[in-house]
């Protein structure tokens, strides 16, 4: 009887072992993907005031080329790393978004 009692025991201080483990690697990588987030979030503000930056001083054209050779980056490099579904209703918008933005056509003929 005592060493079902002490089976039990055991079981029970290993799954609350386990299961503290467990919430602190989910902690550990909640903490990851959000400063993940946070720094995509800071680029993604980087470029967007660089744009509105250009657009206020009145040179469109400069903003246009700028974003159109970020988006150029995404197309060459980046859009690798990204899952097939992630990816191919943003490489379908580029393209089309291409047919009629010549900044666009001209960032994505350009090998970086």
């Amino acid at each position: 009887m005592k060493l079902l009692a002490i089976s039990v025991l055991a079981f029970a201080v290993g799954i609350v072992v386990g299961l503290q483990f467990a919430a602190r690697e989910v902690i550990a990588q909640t903490h990851q993907q959000a400063s993940s987030l946070g720094a995509a979030q800071r680029l993604l503000a980087s470029v967007s005031l660089r744009a509105l930056d250009e657009m206020q001083a009145g040179r469109v054209d400069q903003a246009k080329s700028f974003l159109a050779g970020q988006v150029a980056i995404y197309y060459h490099t980046i859009q690798q790393l990204d899952t097939p579904a992630e990816k191919q209703e943003l490489l379908r918008h580029i393209e089309a978004t291409s047919n009629n933005s010549p900044e666009l056509k001209d960032a994505l003929s350009k090998k970086r």
